[in-house]
């Protein structure tokens, strides 16, 4: 990540389905910020659907998950896989680690976020123990030390915010993952993320220069991919949905400005060891 940068089912789903309740109150809204020496983030907050309001002090900006290790599991052990799974010198080693993460642990997306500016992200939460990490530290000394724990106590549910658009990571019949998204997405407005493919995942948003084409950012990707080099079409860092489960979704809010977006994953599918976007997990968008 650094190159750019559990409820059931059940309940995951229902929170696409029904983004707000009668009789349930506001969505409450938690800080988190970035800082050199970690993350400043709540405590605790209560079940249900949450909004956490990610702002970095760091220039490079930050990549702030959320996720929940599973019983059985060390978080110091998970995270060191995680460091794994991000090691692009040792692909099999990487490979074997990301499978590992499917099973030592849940992601509930979070934010990639740009310094001087606030993305909100909102999921719903079941009570129990997560764990609040940046993944830009990853490759970086201190990665188990910065990150935060939180937990989830029960309370009376809370109101999800309706979402403007939504963009949804599916699978193809030959297990190729793909975006669904709209042409056009509103800046300011709460996006809902829904990931329905096989494996975790991501949606982030790089601004492009005015006129670059969707094959223009194909060739890019597809070349970085395959370990060539070519002229970037980005002119921005990313903002977005940071890696989460299949079966879950959240809502992300951010004032981006007007223009053009390529909407990526950088993640790798690891059934075949390549980038996603290497096989096509990209669109081109518009913000207004």
């Amino acid at each position: 990540m650094r190159k750019l940068m559990v409820p059931a089912l059940a309940l995951a789903l229902a929170f696409v389905a029904a983004p707000a309740q009668a009789g349930t109150s506001e969505t409450p809204a938690v800080d988190v910020l970035v800082e050199d020496s970690g993350l400043n983030s709540p405590a605790t907050v209560t079940a249900g659907a949450t909004t956490f309001r990610i702002r970095s002090a760091d220039p490079e900006g930050a990549y702030v998950g959320l996720v929940r290790i599973r019983p059985g599991h060390a978080l110091r052990d998970v995270l060191a896989d995680v460091e794994r799974a991000f090691d692009h010198a040792d692909r099999e080693g990487a490979l074997a680690a990301a499978r590992r993460l499917s099973a030592e642990m849940v992601l509930y997306g979070g934010a990639a976020v740009q310094a001087g500016m606030v993305v909100e992200y909102t999921t719903v939460l079941a009570p129990g123990a997560y764990v609040v990490i940046d993944f830009k530290e990853v490759g970086r000394p201190g990665l188990a030390d910065k990150a935060r724990r939180l937990r989830v106590l029960p309370g009376l549910p809370h109101r999800a915010p309706s979402a403007a658009a939504e963009i949804v990571l599916s699978s193809t019949a030959a297990g190729a993952t793909r975006f669904t998204a709209p042409a056009t997405l509103p800046s300011g407005r709460p996006v809902r993320v829904v990931n329905r493919s096989r494996q975790y995942n991501e949606a982030i948003l790089l601004p492009v220069r005015p006129g670059t084409t969707r094959e223009e950012v194909g060739t890019y990707i597809t070349t970085v991919s395959e370990g060539g080099q070519a002229p970037s079409p980005f002119t921005g860092g990313p903002v977005g949905l940071v890696p989460m489960s299949p079966g879950h979704a959240a809502v992300i809010r951010a004032d981006l400005a007007p223009g053009s977006y390529a909407l990526v994953t950088w993640l790798r599918d690891y059934r075949t060891g390549r980038m996603h976007a290497g096989q096509g997990t990209y669109e081109l968008i518009t913000v207004e």
